[in-house]
């Protein structure tokens, strides 16, 4: 393991006082998601199978001056064995106990940390962070622009100690990697159908599961607030602050409050808690102490991460359906394929279950059911490529006019939906997630494209609003395509000013990557993973990623269609 005291050598001590900056950093709630960096998987903080890797940071060492403390104490915060014990080894006696590491992390590529001295017992650190961290365990990036943080100091029987810090850690994006895992926690969507992802970060170990219990019984972030649902009665917590991992079941025990759960609800609870664990644990829940003969859910046990079929599906001639592993030949959709063929579209998104479709035409969109006629829904001029949701419901909107955005219900019944971007001025894509409980946007603001996720607010199955945009990673330029590849996958295309066209893929609640990108690419739709990302090329070839790069797989491909899932 490499030792971090090493990474002293790249401070450097400023002749000047920083000016015009924020003497903190802000650990609040996350409002943004990150916008480069490397798509990470979760799963892997179970405490068996990955175990958290054990720093030992050095101890404050005699007759240390202050600028050594203050990079000892930075280099041993990133260590959160027993309660930063080490790290507070490093502060004053008076301070040691209201110095709060848990409060959020700063996280940045250490190398540019500038440190200022202003007098014999106070220095500016600052540092240029790339992301947050906060109290919660949502993540974001931030702007790299050099933020600095207050130290102060006391001699304590001859030795520097620390008086004074902010709350929080400061920790370099590699060491950050190694201590901290993500995890998605679960809620319901409003009709327990679905379990909607909620991605956290929490450093690994033996106390990872109680932040994760406790993420689950604290609620949704912000941004899903009233999109998601909770199977736990209000009120619910846990009797202590731990969940004991014994073998390989974790011991949850709830207060009082959970009694008010009946039969169905607490099958419910434990498939929450089981989805917002590390695989591999199993769940066992008891109420004050009480054991809970809970079952599995006999029926209607939520789908988590629907899936879509892994092959293709295009318009290619006048062939509507899923191309062939062998790129010869075109499976039909029964009921479906022929009338969405004669329509002659120019997109199509096909609902979960494969029984209908929301289809873009010259003459507008249309629903098309399995064994109905074509039915026109919305004639308006400029319409961009449909979507539809679990309920039926179909999205529609101009490119020209975001804020005219109406959602048909399955009886044809429009309502025009309020949007949260008001500034917005052209959006290229609109999405609704495989669960129905989300929406990305790609949308065009002047001269700037912005790639937003929202919550759908419902009542009943029907939409009723739109949360506030959550803003994601984009490649700039002008936006074309954007496309769900998974429940916490998403990724945008959009051409640069040089016409090359750039892939971005995004972890909601994570990081992103810029994919090599396809050329000339106008169209991309996701699958499973984002290895199986497709794209529409202006030549009609369908693009399919192999090794580092991208492969012309069949041509002739009119259209390219967005699937909902394989469910019912």
């Amino acid at each position: 393991m490499t030792d971090r005291r090493a990474r002293g050598s790249l401070w450097r001590v400023a002749p000047a006082l920083l000016v015009a900056v924020s003497l903190a950093v802000g650990l609040g709630g996350c409002t943004g998601i990150p916008r480069d960096g490397v798509v990470h998987a979760g799963n892997d903080i179970a405490p068996d199978d990955n175990p958290a890797p054990v720093f030992l940071p050095a101890l404050p060492q005699k007759d240390a001056s202050t600028e050594a403390i203050l990079r000892g104490f930075i280099d041993a915060s990133s260590s959160p064995e027993s309660n930063y014990d080490i790290a507070r080894q490093f502060l004053a006696p008076a301070f040691q106990s209201s110095w709060d590491p848990t409060s959020g992390v700063t996280v940045d590529n250490g190398s540019g940390r500038t440190l200022t001295v202003i007098d014999e017992a106070t220095t500016l650190v600052a540092v240029t962070p790339i992301a947050e961290v906060d109290q919660s365990g949502e993540y974001r990036e931030v702007d790299a622009s050099p933020v600095p943080l207050r130290y102060e100091f006391a001699q304590i029987g001859g030795q520097w100690r620390i008086s004074a810090a902010p709350d929080g850690t400061v920790i370099d994006e590699n060491t950050f990697n190694e201590v901290f895992s993500a995890q998605p926690v679960y809620f319901y969507d409003p009709g327990f159908r679905f379990l909607v992802p909620d991605l956290r970060w929490f450093p690994r170990g033996a106390s990872a599961p109680t932040k994760l219990v406790n993420a689950v019984l604290n609620g949704p972030s912000a941004w899903l607030t009233g999109a998601v649902a909770t199977a736990f009665p209000q009120g619910s917590e846990l009797t202590a602050d731990a969940v004991q991992v014994v073998g390989r079941q974790a011991m949850v025990d709830l207060n009082s409050e959970a009694l008010n759960a009946d039969r169905q609800t607490l099958q419910r609870m434990k498939a929450q808690l089981a989805a917002s664990l590390p695989t591999g644990l199993t769940v066992e829940i008891t109420i004050d102490q009480n054991s809970q003969a809970i079952t599995a859910l006999e029926s209607g046990a939520p789908l988590v991460d629907p899936r879509v079929d892994a092959r293709a599906l295009v318009l290619r001639g006048d062939e509507f359906g899923f191309l062939a592993a062998t790129g010869q030949s075109v499976t039909l959709l029964d009921g479906l394929s022929e009338p969405i063929a004669q329509l002659a579209p120019t997109a199509v998104t096909l609902a979960s279950g494969q029984g209908s479709a929301a289809v873009l035409t010259s003459d507008g969109v249309y629903v098309v059911r399995a064994g109905d006629e074509p039915e026109l829904l919305d004639a308006r001029a400029g319409l961009l490529a449909p979507s539809i949701d679990n309920d039926r419901f179909v999205w529609s909107v101009p490119a020209d006019d975001p804020s005219a955005l109406v959602v048909y219900s399955p009886t044809g019944e429009a309502t025009l939906l309020p949007t949260p971007w008001p500034e917005a001025t052209s959006i290229a894509a609109l999405k609704v997630s495989r669960d129905g409980s989300r929406l990305i946007a790609l949308l065009g603001t002047g001269s700037e494209t912005r790639f937003v996720i929202a919550s759908i607010i419902r009542t009943g199955a029907a939409p009723t609003g739109i949360g506030a945009p959550v803003l994601l990673a984009s490649g700039g330029g002008v936006g074309r395509d954007a496309t769900w590849i998974n429940e916490l996958t998403v990724a945008s295309l959009s051409t640069l000013p040089s016409g090359e066209a750039r892939v971005v893929a995004q972890q909601i609640g994570g990081v992103s990557t810029i994919l090599e990108s396809p050329v000339s690419s106008r169209f991309i739709v996701g699958s499973n993973s984002v290895r199986d990302l497709r794209a529409l090329t202006d030549s009609g070839s369908l693009a399919v990623q192999r090794g580092a790069g991208w492969q012309a797989r069949i041509g002739g491909v009119t259209l390219l269609a967005t699937q909902q899932g394989l469910g019912g």
